[in-house]
């Protein structure tokens, strides 16, 4: 059995589910939505880390699958620019936890798992109970998704 986390970050915050893998198995141990603390931004940026780097070392987390930056049609927004910040930490966190860490683009999920895209995925109840996820929330199957693209 293997310990997995998948991230999605939006803005000052990001969705994450823990899955634990056992061959085409996966279980859903916890899901949830961290925010960045208000204040000082540096200090939440430690503290978001800290925070990060803690959950992983604690559940023994193997792999941890973060959705990578993508570039738009439009100009990159302060949103946009903060997402990737909180990206970056999240990444240095998860390896200082001690797991492998992958940022992943949505694209290429499309391209190599499975003949739909992730949006359909996403939005497929279906799919999901065939995956025994069904107790997943609509808002953080993206995340779970990163996860299923990227098991063995």
């Amino acid at each position: 059995m293997s310990e997995w986390l998948g991230v999605v970050v939006s803005g000052g915050q990001f969705n994450a589910v823990h899955l634990s893998i056992d061959g085409t198995n996966a279980e859903v141990n916890n899901q949830f939505t961290w925010k960045l603390q208000t204040g000082n931004e540096s200090e939440a940026y430690a503290a978001i880390y800290e925070r990060v780097k803690d959950y992983v070392a604690n559940n023994s987390i193997q792999n941890v699958v973060i959705k990578a930056s993508a570039v738009g049609k439009n100009k990159p927004t302060l949103a946009h620019l903060k997402s990737a910040e909180l990206r970056g930490v999240i990444t240095a966190a998860s390896v200082a936890g001690g797991a492998e860490t992958n940022l992943v683009q949505k694209g290429s999920i499309s391209r190599t798992f499975g003949d739909r895209k992730v949006d359909e995925y996403v939005k497929d109840d279906s799919f999901w109970r065939g995956e025994a996820l069904e107790d997943l929330t609509k808002g953080r199957r993206e995340a779970a998704i990163l996860i299923l693209s990227q098991r063995s």
